[in-house]
């Protein structure tokens, strides 16, 4: 230990925070994005914005696999819902696996039934997938160095508690103007106010991916799902917004039965029984006499289960319920304790209101970590100024956290403004985001001081202030549907954080000089400096 516990935990908190400060900074944030995944992406696919839901959605999507699909062995309808504005078509042949339906899938417009034909985009996968596995290494280990990373937070969490001894009433303490004591009180304020969803989203993190830290777990780790790292997705699944879907020549099985009058016979039952919408239809056997209904919701009831706590109805062609489908339940407590973890992390439980709780929490643990990194910077100006390793890293702060902003809403107008109908298109996307943050990395490296962080805080600034005219502007809907909103909503408020720091950076520090008229006298100039035991120094 380096003399008392307390101090031993200053050192702890300073180097295992400055040392995973710039990575940890991009995971919050990207992670605090990805809270709204489903409506990022959905912005980024504006040929999707022509869907409006309507109480026929069902009906509509079944005369579609009519048409396509007569003689399939399965359907699957995708209804809309908060999250989502269009309704998904799929289906499965005899003989197929049911992975089969991820490439047999088609994206409808909700009242007319008109295939869609969504833009290739990387979307909000992209920031999920990067908040954790990283990109453009192996997915494994992109998993490891993050699940190295999260550990250092959680460590810096505990350890910073620990050093500060009036944390909780440092959180009523706020100096402006005051330079270091300022960044120390915004870092204690962003750290307090949700300090038990740091922890949350820190220890959750970690325990997701545990299993990459273990050698001898051949199992790995990790979120789980594709390991596409961002690559091209639609909304609502991995496949929601493929190309245009081919159709199937098949002959229509005899006899053909509609049984398109009992789709809201079902799902009104099945809303009746859990209190939400039902969201899901699958319809074995369709056109015939022996069709079935399975119809699901977001109706989770048992959250130890994970992805499958939710339980089903099934309904025979007459509309009477067959049975119900339970829920699963996790085989093991430690399963059942991941599956929580999972399902907290995700947000996989939340209503609008939570994950915009969600959303301003890690706006906060973004800016803990981005206010820890310059305080750094700030603490060591007056003796460190020069150095070559202090300059790299004074300059690399601008790049790693204004800078990322700054790619972030590039990433934004590049899937805009690049052409639709472009090769490779989502690659292009990312390539876009890594090119112009490398390039405010350069330019932090150049450019180290005040002047620095204004310029690319002011970039950002418009970048995101921008966003909701530039999607007018490229939607071939003009009255955004609630989830633009919700994104639109999501870029002016990082826009707001964005020119109050611009206001404060164009704001020059106030010169130390006594005042006009005044001379100091000899008391005056032999005044103490303040006791190691002040308040500034302890906090310090």
């Amino acid at each position: 230990m380096k003399g008392s516990l307390r101090q031993s935990m200053t050192w702890l908190h300073t180097w295992s925070s400055i040392t995973a400060g710039w990575l940890l900074f991009a995971i919050f944030f990207t992670g605090t994005l990805a809270f709204f995944r489903s409506e990022i992406t959905h912005w980024m696919q504006p040929e999707l914005h022509v869907s409006v839901p309507a109480e026929n959605s069902a009906e509509v999507a079944y005369r579609y696999l009519q048409g396509k699909a007569p003689g399939a062995q399965e359907w699957q309808i995708s209804l809309p819902g908060p999250r989502e504005e269009t309704v998904g078509a799929s289906w499965r042949n005899g003989g197929e696996d049911r992975q089969q339906m991820r490439s047999q899938r088609a994206v409808l417009n909700a009242s007319t039934g008109e295939e869609l034909t969504p833009r290739e985009t990387a979307g909000g996968n992209f920031l999920y997938r990067f908040h954790f596995e990283l990109y453009g290494v192996p997915r494994a280990a992109g998993e490891t160095f993050v699940g190295i990373v999260s550990m250092m937070m959680l460590i810096g969490i505990v350890s910073g508690v620990i050093m500060h001894r009036k944390i909780f009433a440092d959180f009523f303490m706020f100096r402006p103007k005051k330079k270091l004591l300022s960044w120390i009180d915004g870092h204690v304020l962003a750290s307090v106010l949700a300090l038990p969803f740091h922890l949350m989203i820190t220890f959750s993190g970690l325990l997701l991916l545990g299993g990459t830290l273990l050698p001898w777990n051949g199992s790995g780790g990790g979120h789980g799902g594709p390991p596409g790292g961002g690559g091209p997705q639609g909304q609502g699944g991995p496949q929601r917004g493929a190309p245009q879907a081919r159709a199937i020549q098949h002959k229509p099985a005899a006899p053909v039965v509609d049984n398109s009058a009992l789709l809201a016979q079902v799902m009104a039952s099945a809303s009746a029984e859990w209190g939400v919408p039902a969201d899901r239809i699958t319809i074995k056997n369709p056109g015939t006499d022996k069709a079935t209904f399975s119809v699901s919701g977001p109706n989770r009831v048992e959250l130890s289960a994970g992805r499958g706590g939710n339980s089903g109805l099934v309904f025979n062609s007459e509309g009477e319920i067959l049975k119900v489908e339970e829920a699963s339940s996790a085989p093991n407590t430690s399963q059942a304790i991941y599956n929580y973890m999972d399902m907290l992390h995700q947000a996989r439980f939340a209503d609008s209101v939570t994950r915009w709780l969600l959303f301003f929490a890690g706006i906060l643990g973004t800016l803990m970590v981005g206010t820890g990194s310059v305080l750094w910077v700030e603490k060591r100006a007056k003796k460190q100024m020069g150095r070559r390793g202090f300059e790299l890293v004074r300059g690399t702060n601008i790049g790693a956290i204004a800078g990322l902003m700054v790619a972030t809403g590039a990433y934004f107008w590049a899937n805009r403004l690049l052409p639709a109908e472009l090769a490779t298109r989502s690659d292009w996307e990312i390539r876009s985001f890594f090119i112009v943050w490398g390039l405010c990395v350069v330019a932090g490296l150049f450019r180290r001081d005040r002047k620095g962080w204004l310029w690319q805080t002011l970039a950002a600034a418009v970048l995101f202030t921008f966003i909701p005219l530039l999607d007018v502007a490229t939607s071939p809907v003009l009255m955004p549907d609630t989830l633009r909103i919700i994104f639109d909503a999501a870029c002016l408020i990082l826009a707001a954080l964005a020119w109050y720091a611009v206001s404060k950076l164009k704001a020059e520090p106030k010169s130390k000089r006594a005042p006009s008229g005044r001379k100091d006298s000899p008391a005056r100039r032999r005044r103490p400096a303040p006791e190691a035991g002040s308040t500034g120094e302890q906090t310090a």
